[in-house]
């Protein structure tokens, strides 16, 4: 059990960024079980400091409805940054240790309280003192394992830190118990809340299996809607959602960003020569060699057929979009080699630049389209921004 548990939590750590965020969220966000456990365990803790007149049980206490109510308000805090905006893995991880410091602390009070009510001096056949500090672990283990289960680790240290001390004092009691059925009661109680956690475990190592794979499926969904199938290159929709970051992004009057309308030339004649699935090759390389030539801040997307246009971003200068376009004619003009055969293509790009040329993504391809059939109406291989005729000699360019 024990190996199995381990092996879940190492597997957590090759979990995707997303999928990580996603199950931190699914444990950190829920309040009301939070609540729950604080009121339940402040009810338990004061009955059993009133009943045994210990000041120790109710320090106990009064220390695990403090914790409890810090981490209510932890979890409300991370309810408000969510709602600002979507944390990354780093930050994911800083909000679950949180929440750990917090389980492991209302956990070690839980355990310390049971241990003091079954270890401290009273009456051994008593049933109030067993009958609450069992119930709160039982209570306890059953909400962490239905709130905290996805994070096995968290929850098989939770357990282990409320259930130890409480299956010490039943196993106590047992021993010394005079009456033959009192013992076997109080080594029943301690077996069952055994059995309880053990299986419990069990179950969260199964439910985070299971909560993986069904999140790791939505997100691979998710990335294959924003994926163009044949080339990998980001879509229409992932290219939109790029542009409008980008956008939002734009802190100075001084800052631009390009729309790079791509064209490759000759790949028509490719199709008719060799056939669809030469082309088809032909556009995987061709994708590949533009994903090498641009940033990993700039996204490279196929709209259909051969066109793909590149969205470059944090420019100074338009300049720095004439470098990019001239390294991706280098790039893609070298000659490829599919199935045997060299076969040489090249590219034409036009280029709009924001806000110069427009702000809308509509606006910035419709203008740089034009400027690349400008382009390719009086020479191909080169590029033409949106606000400039074509070259004299646009075979120059390649």
């Amino acid at each position: 059990m024990w190996r199995r548990l381990g092996q879940t939590s190492r597997s957590s750590e090759r979990l995707p960024d997303a999928a990580y965020v996603e199950l931190v969220d699914m444990v950190v966000r829920p309040a009301l079980p939070v609540v729950f456990m604080g009121v339940a365990l402040a009810c338990v803790g004061l009955l059993l400091a009133s009943r045994k007149q210990d000041i120790v049980l109710l320090v106990l206490t009064f220390a695990a409805m403090a914790v409890d109510v810090a981490s209510v308000f932890m979890v409300l805090a991370y309810r408000r940054r969510t709602a600002e905006a979507t944390i990354v893995a780093d930050e994911a991880r800083l909000w679950e240790r949180r929440y750990a410091l917090g389980l492991f602390s209302f956990a070690a009070l839980l355990g310390a309280i049971n241990a003091r009510g079954l270890f401290s001096a009273h009456p051994v056949d008593s049933a109030l003192v067993p009958m609450l500090t069992s119930g709160m672990a039982f209570v306890f283990a059953g909400g962490v394992l239905s709130n905290v289960a996805f994070r096995p680790r968290l929850c098989g240290i939770g357990i282990a830190l409320s259930a130890t001390p409480t299956i010490a004092g039943c196993l106590d009691r047992a021993a010394q118990a005079t009456d033959i059925h009192v013992a076997v009661g109080f080594a029943l109680q301690a077996l069952l809340l055994t059995g309880f956690a053990l299986a419990g475990l069990g179950w969260a190592s199964v439910t985070y299996e299971g909560a993986v794979r069904q999140i790791v499926s939505k997100l691979d969904f998710a990335i294959m809607a924003r994926r163009d199938d044949l080339t990998g290159l980001s879509n229409r929709v992932e290219l939109r959602d790029r542009f409008d970051a980008a956008v939002a992004g734009l802190s100075e009057e001084s800052d631009l960003l390009a729309i790079l309308c791509l064209d490759l030339d000759r790949f028509k004649a490719v199709n008719d020569s060799y056939g669809h699935l030469t082309g088809d090759m032909l556009l995987r390389a061709a994708a590949g060699r533009l994903s090498s030539a641009v940033r990993r801040e700039d996204t490279a997307a196929r709209l259909g057929g051969d066109e793909f246009v590149v969205l470059q971003t944090e420019l100074r200068r338009p300049g720095e979009a004439l470098l990019l376009a001239h390294r991706i004619i280098r790039a893609l003009g070298a000659p490829y080699e599919i199935e045997g055969r060299t076969i040489q293509i090249g590219v034409s790009i036009g280029v709009a630049i924001a806000p110069r040329d427009g702000v809308t993504l509509e606006q910035l391809i419709a203008r740089a389209d034009a400027a690349l059939y400008r382009m390719k109406r009086s020479g191909r291989g080169g590029v033409v921004f949106a606000d400039e005729p074509p070259p004299p000699s646009a075979a120059n360019d390649l």
